[in-house]
């Protein structure tokens, strides 16, 4: 296997798309990914066999799905049993951002790429009793 590295985003409607535009502003447009979206209407094992055409034989290739056990996701497994494939879900722009930069293979990058990415669902808590006599902002 070569050094080569493909990263794939898969969901429904435009969500892989604003992702991968989204991490382009964030990390420069010179990084590589494609995104595809299942529009209404569409087959999603038909999407699944473009992306097949489109996959380098000789790259390790990361697809990250928006939803596990949703129809994208689920299209995608028979790519999953190739040793040069992987597939993530709960596509989000932390996790995109770190595999399209990072290239993570191993089980142990994966699994430190996902905890990252965890790391970052979280509710935002503001206590404004603590500084009653200040300003909020």
């Amino acid at each position: 296997m070569s050094d080569k590295y493909q990263v794939i985003l898969i969901s429904h409607n435009k969500l892989a798309e604003g992702i991968l535009s989204a991490a382009k502003m964030i990390a420069g447009d010179q990084i590589e990914a494609k995104a595809y979206g299942l529009m209404p209407g569409e087959n999603p094992q038909d999407k699944v066999k473009q992306i097949e055409k489109e996959l380098d034989p000789e790259a390790h290739t990361l697809i990250l799905a928006d939803l596990f056990g949703g129809s994208m996701a689920n299209a995608a497994i028979p790519l999953s049993v190739k040793d040069n494939v992987r597939l993530i879900t709960g596509l989000n722009l932390a996790l995109a951002l770190q595999v399209i930069l990072e290239h993570p293979w191993s089980d142990a990058e994966i699994e430190k790429t996902i905890g990252r990415a965890q790391e970052n669902i979280q509710e935002v808590k503001v206590d404004i009793k603590a500084d009653e006599d200040e300003s909020f902002f």
